[in-house]
């Protein structure tokens, strides 16, 4: 399959956020709490335009798209690229939950998923790149459009000569060690005890060595 990679407009943004609903389904606890009702059309309409405020807020950043050769977004990425930057820690906010136990859970899974790669950042006085989001649409998985948009951003690290990190599911990792990054852990989310019934969010934290560009 030919497919091309470019970066997202803002226009780009209700599909992007369907794709992520898409790859994840019902099976990503990160998703699925900070995301409350991602799979319904009132929630993906929120997360589009959460998607949206981050775009136009955080000027590390990078949106992209692949597209197949009828110009349909069939996979995406968010990079975020730290260049001698940073940047403040993350707050999960806004009103989207049903009740405030839901959303006090959705904060606890939203920092504790964030501990590695905030930890990354600053040992690396924020000189790091970061695969925040890779999906693929179901329809078009294992055709190569997510490895073109995980080289995207390894081509940046690169010519920064830095590293890159990534939070990665089973699904994912063969592609990530393919393309250079190797397992440090498996790491578990933590979450209080009054959260201990719930399902467990775990990811391989893996790193991609700097390379020395010749």
């Amino acid at each position: 399959m030919s497919f091309t990679v470019e970066k997202c407009s803002e226009a780009d943004m209700p599909r992007f956020f369907e794709i992520v609903s898409l790859a994840f389904a019902r099976d990503h606890e990160y998703i699925d709490s900070v995301f409350p009702d991602h799979d319904s059309p009132v929630g993906r309409a929120v997360g589009a335009d959460r998607m949206l405020a981050t775009m136009r807020a955080d000027p590390n950043t990078t949106f992209l798209k692949a597209v197949d050769a009828l110009g349909r977004m069939i996979a995406g990425a968010k990079w975020n690229v730290y260049n001698g930057v940073i940047p403040p820690e993350p707050k999960l906010e806004g009103n989207y939950w049903k009740d405030e136990f839901e959303k006090e859970f959705a904060r606890h899974m939203f920092d504790g998923y964030l501990v590695p790669r905030l930890s990354d950042v600053k040992a690396s006085g924020g000189n790091l790149v970061v695969l925040d989001i890779l999906v693929v649409d179901p329809t078009h998985q294992r055709q190569g459009a997510g490895r073109m948009l995980v080289k995207w951003g390894t081509s940046i690290a690169d010519q920064l000569g830095v590293e890159a990190v990534v939070e990665a599911g089973d699904y994912g990792r063969g592609l990530y060690e393919q393309e250079g990054f190797v397992v440090l852990s498996n790491y578990e989310v933590p979450v209080p005890k009054e959260w201990a019934a719930r399902r467990k969010q775990w990811f391989w934290w893996m790193k991609r060595p700097a390379q020395v560009m010749k």
